[in-house]
């Protein structure tokens, strides 16, 4: 078996707001909006995206130790002056050559700046 590593850091700048985004039906739904960020992954030929292995993962520091939790991953947040709860979700996708990191506000309020996060992906085949 051969496997990859690929290690992929997003700061809150590289996130690209997508507004207005046609649902899996074509029709426009101006409350879908979410962030991306893309990145080149070579190993995604077509022969791999058939045949291949990724696993996608959330990177966290616990203390200098890496933790990996895999995606897609929620997080609850809570602002402790207006106590307005919302969720955060994280999640990929593979595309010939690409993997497209994913965020979303189940609030949909993408006037709140994402956070950065460092994704890892393991490829196997």
């Amino acid at each position: 078996m051969n496997t990859e590593t690929g290690r992929y850091p997003v700061r809150p700048n590289d996130w690209i707001k997508i507004d207005n985004f046609p649902g899996w039906n074509g029709i426009e739904d101006s409350g879908y909006t979410y962030f991306y960020c893309d990145f080149g992954a070579p190993v995604l030929t077509n022969w791999f995206l058939r045949n291949g292995i990724m696993n996608a993962y959330l990177e966290v520091l616990d203390g200098n130790l890496p933790v990996l939790i895999p995606l897609p991953f929620d997080n609850y947040y809570r602002d402790n002056y207006e106590w307005l709860a919302w969720t955060e979700q994280v999640t990929c996708e593979f595309s010939f050559q690409n993997a497209r990191f994913i965020l979303k506000y189940n609030d949909f309020d993408v006037e709140r700046p994402p956070l950065a996060y460092t994704f890892v992906v393991r490829y196997a085949w």
